[in-house]
Protein backbone atom coordinates (compact mmCIF):
# COMPACT_ATOMS: atom_id res chain seq x y z
CA UNK A 1 0.00 0.00 0.00
CA UNK A 2 2.93 2.23 -0.93
CA UNK A 3 1.54 3.50 -3.48
CA UNK A 4 0.17 6.85 -4.76
CA UNK A 5 -2.30 8.49 -6.88
CA UNK A 6 -0.82 8.38 -10.22
CA UNK A 7 1.96 5.82 -10.19
CA UNK A 8 1.91 3.07 -11.75
CA UNK A 9 2.83 -0.45 -10.23
CA UNK A 10 4.12 -3.60 -12.46
CA UNK A 11 5.32 -7.00 -10.90
CA UNK A 12 6.83 -9.77 -12.35
CA UNK A 13 5.77 -13.13 -10.71
CA UNK A 14 7.16 -16.30 -12.48
CA UNK A 15 4.51 -18.68 -10.99
CA UNK A 16 0.90 -18.17 -12.11
CA UNK A 17 -0.55 -19.52 -8.80
CA UNK A 18 1.10 -16.74 -6.76
CA UNK A 19 -0.97 -14.43 -8.80
CA UNK A 20 -4.22 -16.04 -8.66
CA UNK A 21 -3.21 -15.93 -4.99
CA UNK A 22 -2.29 -12.53 -4.36
CA UNK A 23 -5.83 -11.15 -6.87
CA UNK A 24 -8.01 -12.46 -5.02
CA UNK A 25 -9.25 -14.96 -1.84
CA UNK A 26 -10.30 -14.50 1.60
CA UNK A 27 -6.98 -14.00 2.78
CA UNK A 28 -4.47 -11.83 0.60
CA UNK A 29 -6.44 -8.89 -0.23
CA UNK A 30 -3.08 -6.70 -0.97
CA UNK A 31 -3.91 -6.35 -4.69
CA UNK A 32 -7.41 -5.48 -4.20
CA UNK A 33 -7.11 -2.93 -1.69
CA UNK A 34 -3.68 -1.49 -2.69
CA UNK A 35 -2.87 -1.73 -6.51
CA UNK A 36 -5.95 -2.97 -8.51
CA UNK A 37 -4.51 -1.83 -11.45
CA UNK A 38 -1.11 -3.30 -10.86
CA UNK A 39 0.30 -4.81 -13.95
CA UNK A 40 1.49 -8.66 -13.19
CA UNK A 41 3.62 -9.62 -16.19
CA UNK A 42 4.30 -13.34 -15.92
CA UNK A 43 7.24 -15.37 -16.59
CA UNK A 44 10.91 -15.06 -15.31
CA UNK A 45 11.65 -11.34 -14.05
CA UNK A 46 14.67 -10.81 -15.35
CA UNK A 47 13.84 -12.24 -19.37
CA UNK A 48 10.61 -9.91 -18.88
CA UNK A 49 12.35 -6.86 -17.82
CA UNK A 50 14.14 -6.94 -21.41
CA UNK A 51 11.51 -6.22 -22.89
CA UNK A 52 10.65 -3.03 -21.10
CA UNK A 53 11.66 0.44 -22.27
CA UNK A 54 14.90 2.21 -21.12
CA UNK A 55 14.40 4.48 -17.91
CA UNK A 56 11.12 3.09 -17.39
CA UNK A 57 11.15 2.88 -13.58
CA UNK A 58 11.95 5.23 -10.75
CA UNK A 59 12.41 2.24 -8.14
CA UNK A 60 13.28 -1.28 -8.84
CA UNK A 61 12.24 -3.51 -6.06
CA UNK A 62 14.22 -6.95 -6.61
CA UNK A 63 12.35 -9.41 -4.05
CA UNK A 64 13.28 -12.90 -4.93
CA UNK A 65 15.51 -14.36 -2.20
CA UNK A 66 14.56 -16.19 0.51
CA UNK A 67 16.23 -18.87 3.17
CA UNK A 68 17.58 -21.52 0.88
CA UNK A 69 17.42 -21.43 -3.27
CA UNK A 70 18.18 -18.20 -4.47
CA UNK A 71 18.21 -17.11 -8.54
CA UNK A 72 21.42 -16.82 -9.34
CA UNK A 73 20.86 -14.97 -12.73
CA UNK A 74 19.28 -12.08 -10.58
CA UNK A 75 22.75 -11.41 -9.18
CA UNK A 76 25.44 -10.81 -11.64
CA UNK A 77 27.10 -8.21 -13.42
CA UNK A 78 24.54 -8.85 -16.48
CA UNK A 79 21.68 -8.32 -14.47
CA UNK A 80 22.73 -5.45 -12.89
CA UNK A 81 23.32 -3.76 -16.24
CA UNK A 82 19.54 -4.21 -17.65
CA UNK A 83 18.46 -3.02 -13.85
CA UNK A 84 20.56 0.02 -14.69
CA UNK A 85 19.16 0.03 -18.06
CA UNK A 86 15.40 -0.09 -16.93
CA UNK A 87 16.32 2.56 -14.27
CA UNK A 88 15.11 6.20 -15.14
CA UNK A 89 17.66 8.92 -14.13
CA UNK A 90 18.05 9.48 -10.68
CA UNK A 91 16.03 5.95 -9.96
CA UNK A 92 16.66 3.46 -7.19
CA UNK A 93 16.92 -0.06 -6.95
CA UNK A 94 15.53 -1.88 -3.80
CA UNK A 95 17.62 -5.20 -2.95
CA UNK A 96 16.10 -7.54 -0.48
CA UNK A 97 18.49 -9.99 0.38
CA UNK A 98 17.94 -11.91 3.18
CA UNK A 99 18.90 -15.32 3.52
CA UNK A 100 19.70 -17.32 6.80
CA UNK A 101 22.44 -19.17 5.26
CA UNK A 102 23.92 -16.67 2.93
CA UNK A 103 25.65 -13.22 3.19
CA UNK A 104 24.41 -11.76 -0.27
CA UNK A 105 25.41 -8.27 1.31
CA UNK A 106 29.08 -7.90 -0.19
CA UNK A 107 28.11 -10.13 -3.19
CA UNK A 108 25.68 -7.14 -4.59
CA UNK A 109 28.69 -4.70 -3.14
CA UNK A 110 30.74 -5.82 -5.26
CA UNK A 111 28.90 -5.83 -8.30
CA UNK A 112 27.75 -2.48 -7.58
CA UNK A 113 31.73 -1.12 -7.27
CA UNK A 114 31.98 -3.05 -10.35
CA UNK A 115 29.27 -0.94 -12.33
CA UNK A 116 30.49 2.48 -10.80
CA UNK A 117 27.18 3.00 -8.67
CA UNK A 118 26.97 3.57 -4.96
CA UNK A 119 25.19 0.75 -2.55
CA UNK A 120 23.66 1.30 0.71
CA UNK A 121 22.94 -1.72 3.04
CA UNK A 122 20.37 -1.88 5.83
CA UNK A 123 20.05 -4.72 8.28
CA UNK A 124 16.96 -4.79 10.33
CA UNK A 125 17.58 -7.65 13.23
CA UNK A 126 14.90 -8.74 15.52
CA UNK A 127 14.48 -10.34 18.98
CA UNK A 128 13.58 -13.79 19.89
CA UNK A 129 9.95 -12.44 20.88
CA UNK A 130 9.72 -10.67 17.50
CA UNK A 131 10.48 -13.57 15.10
CA UNK A 132 7.94 -15.48 17.61
CA UNK A 133 5.31 -12.55 16.38
CA UNK A 134 6.69 -13.40 12.56
CA UNK A 135 8.66 -9.90 12.63
CA UNK A 136 11.78 -11.48 11.06
CA UNK A 137 15.52 -10.08 10.14
CA UNK A 138 15.73 -8.87 6.78
CA UNK A 139 18.59 -7.15 4.82
CA UNK A 140 17.88 -4.80 2.37
CA UNK A 141 20.22 -2.90 0.03
CA UNK A 142 19.48 0.55 -1.72
CA UNK A 143 21.64 1.10 -4.92
CA UNK A 144 21.57 4.56 -7.04
CA UNK A 145 24.31 5.79 -9.38
CA UNK A 146 24.88 8.32 -7.13
CA UNK A 147 24.88 9.07 -3.77
CA UNK A 148 22.16 11.96 -3.94
CA UNK A 149 19.72 9.58 -5.51
CA UNK A 150 19.38 7.97 -2.29
CA UNK A 151 17.76 11.13 -0.50
CA UNK A 152 17.34 10.44 3.10
CA UNK A 153 19.12 6.90 3.36
CA UNK A 154 22.12 8.66 3.63
CA UNK A 155 21.23 10.66 6.66
CA UNK A 156 19.33 7.73 8.39
CA UNK A 157 21.76 6.22 11.05
CA UNK A 158 20.18 2.51 10.02
CA UNK A 159 21.75 2.31 6.86
CA UNK A 160 25.82 1.99 5.90
CA UNK A 161 27.60 2.21 2.78
CA UNK A 162 28.40 -0.87 1.34
CA UNK A 163 31.99 -1.36 -0.31
CA UNK A 164 33.07 -3.80 -2.59
CA UNK A 165 35.70 -5.70 -1.63
CA UNK A 166 39.43 -5.13 -3.05
CA UNK A 167 40.18 -9.07 -4.32
CA UNK A 168 36.28 -9.91 -5.11
CA UNK A 169 35.26 -11.55 -8.80
CA UNK A 170 31.98 -10.07 -9.66
CA UNK A 171 29.32 -12.61 -10.15
CA UNK A 172 28.50 -12.84 -13.93
CA UNK A 173 26.48 -14.75 -16.07
CA UNK A 174 29.30 -17.20 -16.64
CA UNK A 175 30.91 -17.36 -12.96
CA UNK A 176 29.49 -17.38 -9.26
CA UNK A 177 30.94 -18.75 -6.28
CA UNK A 178 27.94 -19.78 -3.81
CA UNK A 179 30.91 -20.78 -1.32
CA UNK A 180 31.75 -17.50 -1.14
CA UNK A 181 28.64 -16.37 -0.01
CA UNK A 182 28.17 -18.86 2.97
CA UNK A 183 27.38 -18.13 6.37
CA UNK A 184 29.77 -20.11 8.53
CA UNK A 185 28.18 -20.84 11.89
Amino acid sequence: CYRRPGQRWTFYEIDPLVERIARGGPYFRYLAECAPNAEILPGDARLMLQRAPRAAYDLLILDAFSSDAIPIHLITREALALYLDKLAPGGVIAWHVSNRHLDLAPIIGDLAADAGVVAWRQSDPSSRAEIANYHLPSVWIAIARRPEHLGSLLTDPRWTRLQGRPDARPWTDDFSNIVSALRWR
